[in-house]
């Protein structure tokens, strides 16, 4: 089980890869819902299919977890690509440079992008974030157009899985083949490396970008949530 860890600072806080045995998940729950009263473990779960044992949605509302995805009026969808039907797009424009973020200067940069196209404010602290540069298992991409950064993306990798995240446009430069371009330079390094499938949790307005890489509608993700007991 793994996840991205607010400790008390801004940012996102998610559970993820949710792995619990069938015939030992009370034993193993408590300590983590312990942690959640504590603050050092997050509050909101996401369920993707792969999350054990397969009944794992019912434990976790009998322990006091709700189901945030049964209110919402339309889930994310997730998606599902296969390395054998990966479509990358190369820009031609020697205008639109892709690269990968290696040092805090960069990732200060991506964190801006990220916030303003994105959330709109400042949800990702850079300082306290920094320090997801040195997981082996994350990687962080910025597209720069007309010599500005203008959008990210992010890969999460598992094995020889792994998710596609923080995809993220600024406004203005929107639908000028900035974030096709950095996907597909952060999927065509896993699939280079041994992943053989990437998930997502895909926006509405973001499927058909998805789909023109070769994405397919899957799964829908399901968000629990544990409520602190006042």
């Amino acid at each position: 089980m793994d996840y991205a860890e607010g400790g008390g600072e801004k940012g996102p806080s998610l559970v993820f890869h949710v792995k619990l045995h069938e015939k030992s998940w009370e034993e193993e729950l408590e300590p983590m819902i312990e942690g959640i009263r504590s603050g050092t473990v997050p509050q909101r779960w996401i369920i993707t299919p792969d999350a054990t044992p397969w009944n794992v949605i019912p434990l976790l509302e009998s322990k006091g977890f709700q189901n945030l995805s049964s209110q919402a009026e339309g889930p994310e969808p997730g998606m599902l690509l296969h390395k054998n039907d990966f479509r990358p797009y190369f820009p031609a424009d020697g205008d639109v440079i892709c690269r990968r973020v290696r040092t805090k200067e960069d990732f200060r940069i991506w964190v801006d992008v990220v916030n303003t196209a994105l959330h709109g404010w400042e949800m990702i602290d850079a300082e306290h974030y920094a320090v997801w540069l040195e997981k082996e298992n994350l990687r962080f991409y910025l597209c720069e157009m007309d010599g500005k950064p203008v959008s990210t993306a992010s890969t999460i990798r598992t094995g020889d899985t792994a998710s596609l995240e923080f995809v993220s446009t600024i406004q203005e430069y929107r639908r000028r083949k900035a974030a096709i371009s950095i996907c597909s330079q952060a999927l065509g390094e896993l699939f280079e490396n041994g992943v053989r499938a990437v998930t997502l949790s895909g926006s509405e307005e973001a499927v058909e970008l998805y789909r023109k890489l070769g994405f397919h509608d899957c799964f829908h993700n399901i968000i629990m949530q544990y409520d602190i007991p006042v």
